[in-house]
């Protein structure tokens, strides 16, 4: 009985600590399974052997991408990043324009070498910049509006989502990093935000801060569904500004 109860009065006390224990495993299993079906987080350390080939009126050296490409309008667009500080804004035309730029290039290399994929077909267009952490890339793209949807994976940077000027459903996956969310309510009809360990904060008028595990969901009064997934890090909605979501 001696046992048995010390056993018991150990695990009282241990529980505080268990379940911590369990939260913490469950955001780190969060972080993870938002890119369980992606490369994003998993890029290894060495250059694919081939590249995406360029056309002409693309701009390519040491440390510097710009292309553009023709697309349908109801093409869907998916991305793929691993490590950069990412702009995504919106095109008045039917382009898509892709620019990169870096900051600590490797002198062996010229930028499209780190452009993996680019495959432009009729009802969908698939992009991946294998971009390594120490090149501190940056990259923006312009999204032609009529794109009904819009997958955006980053496995380890700065994200920043000009939503009133992208139309659709989109769809956010940053692994480590921030998410900057630049737009009104008439943006989206709703917005749903999860982050697995981190915090999100409101900047709109009487918009209020969350901390460690966060699922929030607002309704709109524009068209098309946001997501947006952080695994750790965090999310600003209107950063720096005062315009209501």
């Amino acid at each position: 009985m001696v046992c048995v109860s010390f056993g018991m009065k150990s695990l009282r006390r241990q529980k505080p600590m268990v379940l911590l224990s369990c939260i913490l495993a469950a955001s780190l299993l969060l972080a993870e399974g938002a890119f369980a079906e992606d490369d994003s987080m998993t890029c290894p350390g060495t250059l694919p052997a081939t590249h995406a080939t360029l056309a002409a009126g693309d701009q390519n050296s040491v440390s510097h991408l710009q292309l553009s490409r023709k697309i349908d309008a109801g093409a869907e667009i998916d991305l793929d990043i691993c490590a950069a500080d990412v702009t995504l804004t919106g095109s008045a035309d039917n382009m898509l324009r892709v620019t990169v730029d870096l900051e600590n290039p490797s002198q062996q290399h010229t930028a499209v070498d780190y452009l993996q994929t680019l495959d432009v077909m009729p009802h969908d267009v698939k992009l991946r910049l294998h971009l390594f952490h120490h090149l501190r890339a940056r990259v923006t793209m312009e999204i032609p509006v009529t794109t009904p949807e819009l997958a955006a994976n980053l496995g380890r940077g700065n994200l920043t989502l000009a939503a009133d000027r992208i139309g659709g459903d989109r769809k956010i996956n940053v692994g480590y990093g921030r998410v900057d969310f630049q737009g009104n309510a008439d943006a989206y009809e709703s917005l749903n935000v999860n982050v697995g360990l981190g915090s999100m904060h409101d900047n709109r008028p009487d918009g209020q801060s969350h901390h460690f595990i966060v699922s929030r969901s607002l309704e709109g009064t524009g068209k098309g569904s946001i997501e947006m997934n952080v695994g750790m890090g965090r999310v600003d909605l209107n950063p720096g500004q005062n315009k209501p979501i």
